[in-house]
């Protein structure tokens, strides 16, 4: 099997060291690891974890190809009002989601068999275990139904997406780490 896995650093960890966790667990888990691994130290600390992993995957070869970049962490950075503000707006529209997706789940309603749109089928409601058709595994909540489910994930994405970027304004917060990419086969 292959195993890819991301791990992070302190940016002023012992290279030494690193190399012998990676070496460790492939030795443990896999057949050992055939490396090297390439430290990107020219490269600036790049704007958050998820930027350093597109990063990475825009570098690497495909085949047992191991880097390492630097990020900017705000994970231990203290919140601002308006990330605290954002965080809370997203939370409300996810707890909303969710009680809506209980509220309008096929398991609810008083039918006792359930129409697919999409193949025809007629299922009994008893024998369903989500929301999806069991023969061709189509979504047989409404239309409109999932219109608003999607409506309302774009706004939680929105607001998760508006406090990671209030964050990153936060740079002098921050603390560079490094993410580290190593393959292995087991």
């Amino acid at each position: 099997m292959h195993n890819i896995n991301y791990w992070v650093y302190d940016e002023n960890c012992n290279r030494k060291s690193v190399l012998s966790d990676i070496e460790s667990v492939a030795e443990c888990e896999g057949d050992g690891y055939s490396g090297p691994l390439k430290w990107h130290d020219s490269v600036q600390p790049l704007k958050n974890q998820k930027e350093a992993e597109d990063w990475i995957k825009a570098h690497d070869t495909g085949w047992y190809d191991d880097h390492a970049v630097r990020f900017y962490d705000f994970s231990d950075a203290k919140e601002t009002k308006k990330m605290i503000g954002l965080k809370q707006k997203a939370k409300e529209i996810s707890d909303r989601l969710i009680e809506f997706e209980k509220e309008h789940s096929v398991t609810k309603f008083k039918a006792e068999h359930i129409g697919c749109s999409n193949c025809g089928s007629k299922v009994a409601r008893k024998f369903l275990h989500g929301e999806r058709c069991p023969v061709c595994g189509a979504d047989l909540r409404s239309e409109s139904t999932l219109k608003k489910i999607k409506d309302m994930q774009d706004k939680v994405e929105q607001a998760r997406k508006d406090y990671r970027e209030e964050g990153e304004k936060q740079t002098g917060r921050a603390k560079v780490k490094w993410l580290v990419k190593f393959e292995y086969h087991s």
